[in-house]
């Protein structure tokens, strides 16, 4: 029954699907950036998987077709729909192979091995990272760590460009962590507590916003306050979570207090020049060249959103900083919607975006994660924007607020799913070439 599943899940991966396309379903579904993925994801679960061992079958088939290297990371928000719990998991580098067992052993209803197998498939004659899988396959994650691969896995780690030791790497363990809450009116969204300054970053600027009517304004104004709240949100992020990254300071910075007094400082028509604010220097965030999210709903209710990186790479290895933003939002308290994001320091900005396009403007998933999107780090001190998606009218007007402009063709990789009673609209950014899929 196990070889039936394996062989169907390779075979449904070879159909084509569309890149960057809307699926709705009425069971499960999900989004990620390569049409195969979503294709070994959906047979999982509709052979008896769950979001957990779809979210695995589909990490080790990326890190094959993406890199070749296992000794990236992750980092997960996950739903358990029979206790109605939400947890978060940091398997940061080089925790790729140990995360992904971690959530295997907790979540997952299939074997460890069926669930690396697509996988090894899609290696196909890359007899080497094939023969790696299998070996992680029928000996477990602990033999990438401290077994006879430790040594190849550390080689990989420091072809990424790590500097993780063997000592280390036998020692590595993933972290299972509380998340962060934030609550923004009839919503509450679960998402990365500290290292990540995913919940800072949300949780902050939702505060500030609050404050505002932001959908009786005009599309550079909007732009303007949600920039400005952005701004202030990354000086205390560089400050706190790239500076002490204590969970007690970032309760403070994400007090309405603390929104208050930021809020007062934006100035509605103008914008405010970062140095005039107290930041004395650029975020030491960085974003991996192969940073990669994808988001999953199962037939229980079970969700799954996730942000991988695939190089090895996840900023520094003794202390780690990350802006990896996977979140799940319940609205009424019932699960709503899921978001992962890729775009290093500007993700969280990414995903509030998404977030109130949908949740604020009562935008389709599609067009929400269409839309224009753009990023403020604080510093440097002008909006990143895309050429490619953003009306000349809105450029002109932000100019003329005061704002420095930076010009790209895009922004970011976004998956998403709206989950309604009787419907899941599972949404792959149209900017690239991911796909969604669902029954």
């Amino acid at each position: 029954m196990k070889q039936t599943a394996i062989a169907a899940a390779v075979m449904l991966a070879a159909l084509p699907l569309a890149a960057g396309s809307i699926a709705v379903a009425h069971h499960a579904a999900l989004s990620t950036p390569s049409p195969a993925a979503t294709q070994i994801g959906l047979s999982v679960m509709q052979r008896g998987g769950n979001a957990s061992d779809a979210a695995i079958a589909i990490a080790f088939a990326l890190a094959v077709s993406d890199s070749g290297n296992l000794a990236g990371g992750g980092f997960l928000v996950f739903y358990e729909a029979s206790t109605h719990s939400v947890w978060a998991l940091d398997f940061h580098a080089p925790g790729y192979v140990a995360g992904l067992s971690a959530m295997q052993k907790r979540f997952s209803k299939l074997a460890w091995k069926d669930l690396v197998a697509p996988a090894i498939r899609l290696a196909g004659e890359r007899k080497d990272l094939a023969a790696m899988l299998q070996r992680i396959a029928d000996k477990g994650a602990r033999d990438f760590y401290d077994g006879e691969l430790s040594h190849r896995a550390l080689d990989q780690f420091k072809t990424a460009g790590g500097t993780t030791s063997l000592r280390e790497l036998r020692e590595y363990k993933p972290s299972w962590r509380a998340p962060i809450k934030v609550t923004f009116h009839e919503y509450d969204i679960y998402t990365l507590p500290p290292p990540s300054a995913a919940g800072l970053m949300l949780g902050e600027q939702l505060e500030i916003l609050a404050g505002f009517d932001l959908n009786k304004l005009g599309a550079a104004q909007r732009i303007h306050l949600i920039a400005e709240a952005g701004r202030r949100a990354a000086i205390d992020r560089d400050r706190f979570i790239a500076g002490t990254g204590e969970l007690r300071t970032y309760r403070d910075v994400v007090s309405p207090e603390h929104a208050s007094g930021w809020r007062e400082s934006i100035n509605p028509l103008h914008a405010t020049p970062t140095a005039t604010l107290g930041a004395t220097a650029k975020s030491t965030l960085t974003q991996s060249a192969q940073e990669t999210d994808f988001s999953i709903v199962d037939a229980a209710g079970n969700i799954a959103a996730v942000t991988m990186t695939l190089d090895g790479v996840t900023g520094d290895d003794k202390r780690l900083f990350t802006s990896a933003s996977p979140a799940i939002v319940f609205r009424s308290g019932v699960p709503w919607l899921a978001l992962s994001a890729s775009g290093g320091p500007a993700a969280p900005n990414f995903v509030l975006q998404t977030f109130l396009a949908i949740a604020v403007d009562g935008k389709p998933a599609g067009d929400a994660l269409a839309a224009p999107r753009f990023d403020q780090q604080a510093l440097p001190d002008d909006i990143a924007y895309e050429n490619s998606t953003t009306p000349a009218e809105t450029v002109a007007k932000l100019r003329e607020m005061g704002h420095g402009l930076r010009e790209t063709v895009s922004l970011g990789d976004m998956n998403a799913l709206v989950i309604e009673a009787g419907r899941i609209t599972a949404v792959a950014d149209p900017r690239h070439g991911g796909a969604a899929g669902g029954y």
